[in-house]
């Protein structure tokens, strides 16, 4: 646990350095510049109060991220992408305009202690999932939570659309980088996730996260120890650029870096034409075949059945995923 070999006061220094950021925001890539620390609120809609969805143990992550007890996922409120599919968008676009009624320094307890009640729950990992917009709170949370007994990995599961100091602010606290590659063309995300220069930002996020933690390494019992595992969500028509994002990977990167290729896409919340069909299976083949050219060592491949890709429903905050145990929607390991 990589937190757990800094010294208390330079995981708070790092959190401290972090929480300056909010002042004139500059947290994600949007650099919105708007004073969270005083209400303000940028394209995130969030101030530095740190807004928990759902605090679960998840059992559909990849199997090195799984095992017996699974991932302690934190569900972050709101998100710095607007995805016209977003599966998640209950909690990512659907929130309410926030109304402080808690300080953040109690927001930063309460998130400590759901870390320690799901390592109790006999979670293998913390997963901070979409947090690109919100790592300052998480570091207040995390530094709390250590000082509390917390010695669990922590996993960031993110979007991919991260600002380059803040990532510097997480070297040596993270253990596992779990970032999606989205996008190869600017043009098609601004159009279907409504942002501005994705591949750059992205590309930039991930040589970082390769930089701190090289790729996933495992331990004798399959868990993930430390490492960059990247996910690629396919979408219908190739909207997602997968030969492009594949030979970044490969060429930029390593091929020794896991890939997971996602056969999930269901066509949710805004998705219209051509987004509006699943991925077919001559699709997936052939994301699989462009993988496999290139020399990758390690993919995880999902099922294309409908029925193991168990989308969330976070009205039910308590449990969002009521079939995971059952299906477990993660990908199986293809050499």
């Amino acid at each position: 646990m990589s937190y757990l070999e800094l010294s208390r006061s330079e995981l708070e220094s790092r959190a401290r350095q972090a929480y300056e950021i909010y002042r004139e925001c500059q947290v994600c890539p949007h650099a919105c510049g708007v004073d969270r620390t005083q209400g303000q609120t940028g394209y995130c809609g969030q101030t530095d109060v740190l807004r928990v969805s759902s605090s679960i143990r998840h059992f559909g992550e990849e199997p090195p991220l799984v095992g017996t007890g699974g991932v302690g996922n934190l569900f972050v409120t709101a998100c710095n992408m607007r995805c016209d599919y977003c599966q998640n968008f209950q909690i990512s676009q659907l929130w309410q305009k926030p109304v402080d009624t808690i300080s953040p320094e109690k927001s930063w307890q309460a998130t400590a202690q759901q870390m320690l009640c799901l390592q109790e729950e006999g979670a293998h990992f913390i997963g901070w999932v979409s947090p690109s917009h919100v790592v300052p709170g998480l570091l207040k949370s995390l530094s709390l939570a250590r000082e509390m007994g917390l010695k669990i990995p922590i996993i960031y599961n993110t979007n991919g659309y991260d600002a380059l100091p803040t990532l510097k602010l997480l070297d040596g606290v993270v253990d596992i980088y779990l970032p999606d590659l989205k996008y190869a063309h600017s043009g098609t995300a601004k159009g279907i996730s409504h942002i501005q220069e994705y591949p750059e930002f992205s590309r930039q996020a991930v040589l970082e996260m390769y930089r701190q933690v090289g790729s996933l390494t495992l331990g004798g019992d399959g868990l993930a120890k430390r490492g960059l595992l990247v996910r690629h969500l396919l979408l219908p028509e190739n909207l997602a650029g997968t030969w492009e994002t594949l030979c970044f990977i490969a060429l930029e990167l390593s091929p020794r870096v896991p890939v997971s290729l996602m056969s999930q896409y269901r066509p949710v919340h805004k998705a219209a034409s051509p987004l509006n069909r699943e991925i077919t299976g001559e699709e997936y083949e052939k994301a699989i075949c462009m993988a496999r050219e290139l020399g990758f060592e390690n993919l995880y491949l999902q099922s294309m059945e409908t029925t193991v890709h168990n989308l969330p429903d976070f009205d039910n905050t308590a449990n969002p995923f009521p079939l995971d145990r059952a299906h477990n929607q993660g990908s199986a390991k293809a050499g």
